[in-house]
């Protein structure tokens, strides 16, 4: 990791689905960085809690 404590990664994306992440993030006002890693963190927190509930 760099400096800032983050690791950059490379995600490969159709251009119909950066547009939509894209004009998202601009209607809701942040980064598509920022919305990227809050969906991840949600969707992984939300499954973990499902796999939890199921063991």
């Amino acid at each position: 990791m760099d400096k800032t404590d983050r690791a950059r990664i490379q995600v490969t994306l159709s251009p119909a689905l950066l547009e939509r992440i894209d004009a998202y993030c601009s209607r809701i006002g942040v980064t598509r960085s920022a919305w990227i890693q809050i969906v991840l963190a949600e969707t992984l927190d939300r499954r973990e809690r499902e796999l939890g509930d199921a063991l």
